[in-house]
This record gives C-alpha cells, sequence and structure tokens, in this order.
C-alpha cells in the first residue's frame, strides 16, 4: 500500500472516530469521551437505551485492518480504553491480525490464541493489564469462537473493564455474529435460544446466562461493524442491534484494483486479467482422474513463467515469495485431489526440463502461458524464464489450507494455495500472481462469492503479472456482483441508512442466506412488476394540497399541456419527486413509498437517469383496487419503453348525474412499472 493510500485511510479514520465520538456522546453518555472526557464509563443506563452500532464498509481487501489500527489509536486518544477486535474463527487470521495491530506502541495487544495450560494469552498478564488499562488502553483480539469468547467475557468482567468506554470492532461482521436462527423464529417455529456467537457477542438469552455476552458485559460500548459485504447486516429488522445506525463508506486509496480492474468486461475472448476456462473442466476436479485439466495446466504455466519474469524486471523475488491460488470447493477430498494434481505437474515438468530443455519449453502449456504473459509485460526471452524456473522449481510449496491443512509457511519462491471457506474472508495473500477459481456450489450468495476475491487489493504494480483463470459464468457473476455492491455504496453515499435501503441481488445470487432475516419483513421488487397502493388516499385532509402540487408538476412535466394516454420522457429524479408527493397509505400491499425512491435512485446510472410519465384519467366505483388500475396492454407498454415508468391516474371529480362516486375528493393514484432488464432489489420492510 502506498503513503498516499495510507494517508487516506488514516483521515478517513479521523472521520470515523469523530462518527463515533458523536455517536457515543449522542447515545451512550456526555463527557466520557472525547475532548475533555473523564475516560471513565459510569453506571447509568446509556442515553438510548441501546448502546449505537456502526457500520466501516469497506471494499474487498481495500484497507479494513489498516482502518480498524488508525481507528483504534485515534479512539484510544479521545478515551476509549477497552478495545476488542472480532475476527473470523480461523487461527492464521487472529495471528495475523494481532500482529498487525502489535504495531501501536501505547495499548498492550493479547489474542486469543492459546498460550498453554488450557489458557489464552490475556491470562497470563493479568496484573499488569489491570494496572495498564485505565492509562493506555488495552486490545484484545479474538476468534468468532465459542471458547475463545467465553474467556474473553470472563476476563474482561473480572477486570472490571467495564468501567471504561469500549470499542468494539466486529471484523467480518457479517459472516458468524448474526443470529442464524432468526428465520426459523419469525416463521413460528419454537427455538429455545439465539444462536451461540450471537448470544456470546450482543445479548445472551440463554437460561443462566443472563447478561455473559460481550456488550453486556461493556456498558458504554460502540460496536462498528467491518466489512465488505453488508448485505445481511443492512436487511435486519430496524430494532436488531445489528442494523447500523451510522455508515461510513471506506474508499479505497491510489492502487487498489477491486472489480473494475478484474471484471469489468467479460467478452469473449477475454481480456488480461481474465483467462477464460471451459466450464466442464468443473467435471474433471470433481471426479477421479489423475489428469490435470487444461485450465488448470495452463494456470499453472503462466504463474511459473510470471514469476520468474517479475522476479528478472525487478531484481528478486519478494521476501514469501509467489502464490498461486486454487479455490474450487469446500471439499477436503478435491483439495487434496487438486494438490496432487499440481504436485504430479510440477515434477513432471521439473524432469523434462532436466531431461531435455528444448522438449519442454516447446510444450504448448508453455508456448500459450508465455503468449499469455507477453499480452502484458515485455517478457524476457522464454529460455530464460524456463532457466529460472529450472533452478527453482525443486523449492516450490503446495499448501492445503483447510481445517485440517498446512499452515501458511509460503517459503521463497513458488507457492500453491489450494483451500475453500478459510481462504475466503479476511486473510490478505501478498505477491498472489494466479487464481484458478471454479467454486460453484448449488445456491450461491452474493456476500460469499464476493468474499472469494482474493486476488483484489492494492496490486496495481502486479497487474501485467497477474491473471483469473475461471470460467466465463463465473465471471459473470463477478461482474455482476460488483455492478451490485457499486450500486448499494453510490446509494449509501446519496442517501445514507435508509429504513427500506434496497441491495440489488446479482442475476441469480441471493444477497445473503436466508436463515440470518425476518422472512416477514424481506420484499422484493422483480423486474418487470408493477406495484401499487391498494387503498387510495381520498380524504381531503389526508390529502392536503398534495393534489395542486403533482398537478403543478405533471404539467411542468408534460411541456405546459395535457398529454394523456401518452408515454413522456421524464428523469428518475423527476420520478422520485412524484412518489413522494402522492399520498398512500400502508395497506399491506407491495407500495412502499420508502423502498421505491430508493430502488429508483439505485437504477439511475443503469438507465441514464431517464424514466416514463403516463397520465389518464380513471373513474372506478371501488374504493379498493387489488388489481391496480393498468390494463394489461398498458402494463405491456410499459414494459417496452426499457426504462421506469411512473403511471399517474386522475379520479375523484365529479361525475354525471346518477353515476357512482365513491371517492371524498380529487386525488392522484400511482402505480411504477420496473423495467425488465432490471436486477432484482431485495430490502427490509420493517417499521
Amino acid at each position: 500500500m502506498s503513503r498516499a493510500a495510507l494517508e487516506a485511510i488514516r483521515t478517513q479514520a479521523a472521520q470515523v472516530v469523530g462518527d463515533i465520538v458523536a455517536a457515543y456522546s449522542t447515545r451512550i453518555a456526555q463527557g466520557e469521551v472525547g475532548a475533555g472526557g473523564n475516560f471513565r464509563a459510569s453506571a447509568a443506563a446509556p442515553l438510548g437505551g441501546e448502546c449505537p452500532t456502526g457500520l466501516l464498509y469497506g471494499r474487498v481487501q481495500s484497507g479494513k485492518t489498516a482502518a480498524m489500527i488508525v481507528t483504534t489509536a485515534l479512539a484510544i486518544d479521545n478515551g476509549f480504553r477497552t478495545i476488542v477486535v472480532l475476527t473470523s474463527n480461523n487461527l492464521e487470521l487472529v495471528k495475523q491480525t494481532a500482529r498487525r495491530f502489535e504495531v501501536l506502541a501505547g495499548p498492550n495487544v493479547f489474542s486469543s490464541l492459546d498460550a498453554g495450560g488450557g489458557a489464552y494469552a490475556w491470562d497470563h498478564d493479568r496484573a499488569n493489564i489491570q494496572r495498564w488499562m485505565g492509562a493506555r488502553g488495552v486490545i484484545f483480539v479474538c476468534a468468532k469462537e465459542d471458547e475463545h469468547l467465553r474467556s474473553l467475557i470472563r476476563f474482561l468482567q473480572a477486570t472490571n473493564a467495564f468501567e471504561y468506554p469500549a470499542l468494539i470492532m466486529d471484523d467480518e461482521a457479517d459472516q458468524a455474529t448474526p443470529d442464524t436462527t432468526m428465520a426459523r423464529r419469525t416463521r413460528g417455529n419454537p427455538v429455545p435460544n439465539a444462536s451461540t456467537t450471537f448470544r456470546l457477542v450482543i445479548g445472551n438469552d440463554a437460561q443462566g446466562q443472563q447478561g455473559l455476552s460481550l456488550r453486556e458485559t461493556l456498558r458504554h460500548n460502540v460496536f462498528l461493524q467491518v466489512t465488505a459485504t453488508p448485505y445481511g447486516l443492512l436487511l435486519q429488522n430496524l430494532d436488531n442491534p445489528l442494523r447500523p445506525e451510522f455508515t461510513y463508506l471506506l474508499r479505497p486509496g491510489d492502487g487498489y484494483t477491486g472489480g473494475e480492474t478484474f471484471f469489468a468486461s467479460t467478452a469473449a475472448p477475454p481480456n488480461p486479467p481474465l483467462c477464460f476456462v471451459d466450464e466442464t473442466e468443473a467435471q474433471i476436479l470433481r471426479g477421479n482422474v489423475a489428469q490435470v485439466p487444461e485450465g488448470l495446466a495452463l494456470s499453472i504455466a503462466f504463474f511459473l513463467l510470471s514469476a520468474s519474469a517479475h522476479s528478472r524486471l525487478h531484481g528478486a523475488a519478494p521476501r514469501d515469495g509467489y502464490k498461486h491460488l486454487c479455490h474450487t470447493s469446500a471439499s477436503r477430498a478435491e483439495h487434496e485431489r487438486l494438490a496432487a494434481m499440481i504436485r504430479q505437474y510440477t515434477h513432471d515438468l521439473a524432469d523434462e526440463l532436466d531431461r531435455d530443455f528444448a522438449t519442454a519449453s516447446n510444450r504448448p502449456d508453455i508456448r500459450r502461458a508465455y503468449e499469455e504473459l507477453c499480452k502484458t509485460v515485455p517478457a524476457p526471452p522464454l529460455e530464460e524464464l524456463l532457466r529460472d524456473v529450472a533452478r527453482h522449481l525443486p523449492n516450490r510449496r503446495v499448501l492445503v489450507i483447510n481445517a485440517q491443512g498446512d499452515r501458511l509457511d509460503f517459503g521463497r519462491q513458488y507457492a500453491f494455495i489450494v483451500g475453500g471457506n478459510i481462504l475466503s474472508r479476511g486473510l490478505t495473500i501478498d505477491d498472489l500472481l494466479v487464481t484458478y477459481y471454479f467454486r460453484q456450489p448449488r445456491v450461491t450468495q452474493m456476500d460469499t462469492m464476493h468474499q472469494h476475491a482474493r486476488m483484489y487489493g492494492y496490486r496495481r504494480q502486479l497487474m501485467p503479472f497477474t491473471r483469473v483463470f475461471v470460467p466465463p459464468s463465473l465471471a459473470r457473476r463477478f461482474q455482476h456482483i460488483h455492478e451490485s455492491e457499486q450500486a448499494l455504496r453510490d446509494l449509501l453515499d446519496e442517501e445514507g441508512t435508509g429504513r427500506a435501503l434496497p441491495v440489488q441481488a446479482a442475476g441469480d445470487l441471493r444477497p445473503t442466506r436466508t436463515n440470518i432475516l425476518d422472512v416477514g419483513t424481506i420484499a422484493a421488487y422483480r423486474p418487470g412488476q408493477q406495484v401499487y397502493p391498494v387503498e387510495p388516499v381520498h380524504d381531503p385532509a389526508a390529502l392536503g394540497n398534495s393534489v395542486a402540487e403533482i398537478d403543478r408538476e405533471i404539467a411542468r412535466l408534460s411541456g405546459g399541456r395535457e398529454r394523456p394516454n401518452e408515454f413522456v420522457p421524464i428523469s428518475i429524479d423527476d420520478a422520485k419527486r412524484l412518489v413522494a408527493l402522492v399520498r398512500v397509505q400502508p395497506d399491506g400491499g407491495e407500495w412502499d413509498s420508502e423502498a421505491i425512491p430508493q430502488v429508483l435512485t439505485t437504477l439511475s446510472e443503469r438507465y441514464a437517469n431517464q424514466a416514463m410519465l403516463y397520465v389518464r384519467k380513471m373513474e372506478r366505483s371501488d374504493s379498493t383496487l387489488s388489481q391496480g388500475a393498468i390494463s394489461g396492454p398498458e402494463q405491456q407498454q410499459a414494459r417496452d419503453q426499457g426504462r421506469p415508468v411512473v403511471f399517474m391516474f386522475k379520479d375523484g371529480e365529479p361525475r354525471l348525474p346518477g353515476t357512482r362516486n365513491p371517492w371524498s375528493a380529487p386525488f392522484w393514484y400511482p402505480t411504477v412499472v420496473f423495467p425488465t432488464s432490471m436486477p432484482a432489489m431485495v430490502f427490509n420492510r420493517s417499521t
């Protein structure tokens, strides 16, 4: 990460801490943190009833840990003394995170790594922690795992850590913390308690364990969620303690390469850094055939040549060598088969380079890999690169990283990493040149797949040497996920964390796992759907001056003249204004006055801020419109417009004698028809 990128993170962290201090002072207590604070947590209940929750929304591998470290330093300067950093249940990640936080010179840093004798690191230094907590603060890095969390809670209780203002940072907050019993509860299935991690972090409702949680123990705390995939958090009910009250968008600094770098285009033939692999290769990987499939072979060959080229052009290999990542499955058996294939391929290549160098240099996979490298790198002659490969290949390492696999000991030159879920979140793989990705579960979730993008990060200088070997279908999924992420970040930037914040579904992917959501409050707007209120508002008191305002707005949009039964081009901004002006009442239908404008905001860039307006009279005799007001032909015409369409129907005006008029006064009745080309939009409708 460049100095400029680090400085950008420092500046943003200062703004994050400003939000944290403001939330603490407003929702918890005044005079405890910030300038002039006493740096102590009183026994008084929080001013807002509950301690606040915030969200630090970064991008995958964009420097979130660096932002957490700087945020911690500034939080300690502002009076926070108990800092808890929660990580995924992955000891390598706990170790990596604790090591990074140790750059802070003031506070002590302790982690939930086993310190021997059935104790954790903090257990061996209790007196020292208590001695310095009030003066310098203490950082606890803890895995989100049952025993780790229980040990930390007991330690915090025993050391009176609750007497100090606390900041809890939940890294990868959407992964393990949400209550996985939520869907069952809201369906009416009896569940005695919330899921274990939720109980130990947020609030413990288990019999005999009341109060045994981090947030209940640390009575005055700000809970800061940190993630690149907040979909499951933003879709929680408004009263859920995991629903963020404030959100800060962490913007990556110079040199960051994300979805816009890797998946901006998925057209065939692909351009670097994409290399397409045949879709059928997945069947070979799942089978018992020992033969190395073509795409995997090409990825290995490219990796070896690219690493050698980079080493020659930059003088030396990095300290921990270069990395090739294989992520194809969560199956340990498949990990072992892949590792065996890589060992066999590199063993055979080493033998061939020793036995007949000329023949080895003319292998089709080697030639294709060299041609691919030359697309982006002024590569040295192939023969020179292969001599480097021959020299270093005997020292290559093949690591299987899963619950039963190796530790991350990369070696000096070539490291092949094979794994699944453990490599999905948080772990940074420096000098990653090649990713071979073939993960194809039956049901794919946006947040899970997005976290698989370990190739993202501050890698601009490495990009000419970098490739992602992936089938076209998965490349398109990554592209859709990137588009959804960008739409959500743009919406948060413009609208903030609203009640019905829509999450754009990526193709056929679900935003997140459904078991953590209240199924009764989750709704979606689908491509081509028409939405309308069931019961129009026609009471004069409820309408106020809205009818006259809509009259003027429609006249303006129609160029000052009536244009009934005609599709009139307007902007999406205009469409949002009309939706905001119309009066509707909650009726249990699909019309949501808050969600619709936010969905239109999300669609604005996709449809170049263009919408359509259709106006006509409506003379209905029923006081409810369970089927809406537009006809079948009108609905089809609206779908054919290729952009959002707002229908505005006028009714309630005086009628001919003898004609039934159920309305109290003139009113406007709305309908929105979404374009068939839009993605589904998922949102929470709780109040």
